[in-house]
């Protein structure tokens, strides 16, 4: 199957709705130490409150900003404070490092918000959930070499393993630096992708694929950049024909950047973005055969 048809087939076999791979969806299992940080922070910003309300001495309060201090470490991140804290246009770290701005934050957070000591679970893992996006960073490197394993694929973190093996995939650290492969296996990435620190290197018999992974699941102007980058590797050529560069899409923009050409309209101002983003992918892969650009139905067929 050639690099079009490959593209195609992709196309025809679209992305899950939902990936069990970028999800996470199990309680934090650090869920119980979160709520006890929480209603400790609590305890000490209502003692705050009464004792700055009576005639107290400034050891008191002074004692109780250092507990305060303390217990904005470790799992207090998700708690109303904490949050507060970045309300203010501040962060947690530099608010704890300057006492005399705590201060001002705790007086203006016993001021403007409500103080009790009720500290749901649910609230805190839902915060929690909210920064699920940031565990993502090397989830679509262990999708794929996963089902690389399941294809006879072994992972390695040394080239020689790599080479004399007849499928082997390794990421790109280690010995697989861009400077290592280049001088290695004698490759000359262009000058778009020079400093670029691509994801995978895959071997299947002969032939060795030097691959990037995205996973965009909506639009917008960081995801139109991922998109281009991934363009920009499968424009790439090489001399020799057993290398091959490999742009990996999952996620739900690939299956909307290849919807129907009667299906997306023409903008006013001119050509449609996903429209001249599908152009340019379909004539990268035909400048250069030996590309790809698949989704993960294409990549299993690829790999299989």
């Amino acid at each position: 199957m050639d690099n079009i048809k490959l593209l195609d087939y992709s196309i025809l076999n679209k992305e899950q709705a939902l990936d069990p791979a970028y999800m996470f969806i199990e309680k934090d299992r650090d869920l119980p130490k979160y709520v006890e940080k929480t209603k400790k922070i609590k305890n000490i910003l209502i003692a705050i409150k009464e004792v700055s309300n009576k005639k107290s001495s400034t050891e008191v309060i002074a004692t109780l900003f250092a507990d305060l201090k303390e217990n904005l470490k470790d799992f207090s991140q998700f708690s109303e404070f904490s949050c507060f804290i970045n309300a203010c246009d501040s962060s947690l770290n530099y608010a704890t490092m300057n006492e005399e701005l705590l201060k001002k934050i705790t007086a203006y957070y016993l001021q403007k918000r409500d103080l009790n000591e009720f500290v749901p679970s649910e609230w805190i893992q839902a915060l929690i959930d909210k920064t699920s996006s940031r565990k993502k960073g090397q989830v679509g490197e262990v999708k794929l070499i996963n089902i690389l394993k399941k294809s006879g694929y072994c992972y390695t973190e040394n080239y020689l393993e790599f080479i004399k093996a007849k499928k082997s995939v390794a990421c790109f650290r280690n010995d697989f630096t861009l400077k290592n492969i280049k001088k290695n296996l004698k490759i000359s990435i262009g000058k778009d992708t020079q400093s670029k620190k691509l994801d995978l290197c895959i071997k299947k018999g002969k032939e060795i694929y030097f691959l990037e992974a995205k996973h965009v699941n909506n639009e917008g102007g960081e995801q139109n950049k991922q998109v281009l980058e991934l363009i920009k590797i499968i424009q790439e050529k090489n001399a020799n024909n057993h290398y091959h560069y490999v742009s990996f899409l999952d996620g739900l923009y690939f299956d909307l950047l290849f919807k129907s050409i009667i299906s997306v309209p023409k903008k006013k101002s001119g050509e449609n973005k996903l429209l001249k983003q599908q152009k340019d992918i379909r004539k990268a892969l035909k400048n250069n055969r030996n590309n790809y650009f698949v989704n993960t139905a294409g990549f299993k067929k690829l790999f299989g």
